[in-house]
């Protein structure tokens, strides 16, 4: 694989409530952010990513709608549909097939809407909506399923959040900083068998950016660069 490596990053605060921000003033916030991280104008940036999640927005194609807050006038432009994660090997896989440069933008405010309902809709309109599923029942479906054929308890499954929480507190933007204990997870309220409160992800909002290049553009940038080793990705059924 060729040298490419992250050179700029820039991140807001989680909140559980951005009302003095919309998806375009964070957006831009990020954008220069990162830039400013780099060392790099917006020049220096060919090609655009911008992410989001079109249930969250409310709208198709949301992340078209930011495309100006992020610089992306005159530019190579890619939108994701998605999490920031794959908006991030997304815009690997630009500098990778030839972008010397690649902004990666995401966003979202999830405290827009009732994501009960929200994430009801991404399930099969005649068989699967009517049943009430969204995100933390169908989770739990795959949790119970997974602890069946592996032969793990809710103490398993409750190690992995202590985990997370505990490095939750090494960033001051993450939205939860808590000391957590796998008894605190375990005595937290159940909201689907075996999924407690402690075991889910707060609702929020925010916004983050990186920006990826190429080995010769990351000897400019003013940071050191933060060479990616190794990506892979796949998706099931």
């Amino acid at each position: 694989m060729d040298n490419i490596a992250i050179v700029g990053v820039a991140q807001t605060k989680f909140e559980q409530r951005k009302k003095d921000k919309t998806f375009f003033d964070l957006v831009y916030e990020m954008t220069r952010s990162a830039m400013d991280d780099a060392g790099f104008h917006l020049e220096d940036i060919d090609n655009v990513v911008t992410v989001s999640n079109d249930f969250l927005d409310g709208r198709t194609i949301s992340a078209m709608a930011v495309g100006d807050a992020a610089g992306a006038h005159d530019k190579n432009v890619s939108t994701v549909e998605g999490d920031g994660t794959f908006g991030a090997f997304y815009g690997a896989m630009r500098v990778l097939g030839g972008f010397g440069t690649t902004l990666v933008v995401v966003h979202s405010k999830g405290s827009e809407g009732d994501v009960r309902y929200v994430t009801n809709a991404m399930f099969d309109p005649v068989y699967q909506r009517s049943l009430g599923i969204e995100a933390v029942s169908s989770s739990a479906l795959q949790a119970n399923q997974y602890m069946h054929r592996y032969g793990l308890g809710e103490k398993d499954f409750a190690a992995i959040s202590v985990k997370n929480y505990s490095n939750a507190k090494s960033n001051p933007y993450a939205h939860r900083q808590l000391d957590v204990t796998i008894s605190d997870v375990m005595k937290s309220k159940k909201i689907a068998d075996p999924i407690k409160s402690l075991d889910c992800s707060p609702i929020s909002d925010g916004a983050a950016a990186i920006i990826i290049a190429d080995e010769a553009n990351a000897r400019k940038a003013k940071t050191k660069p933060i060479w990616v080793k190794g990506i892979a990705h796949c998706s099931d059924t």
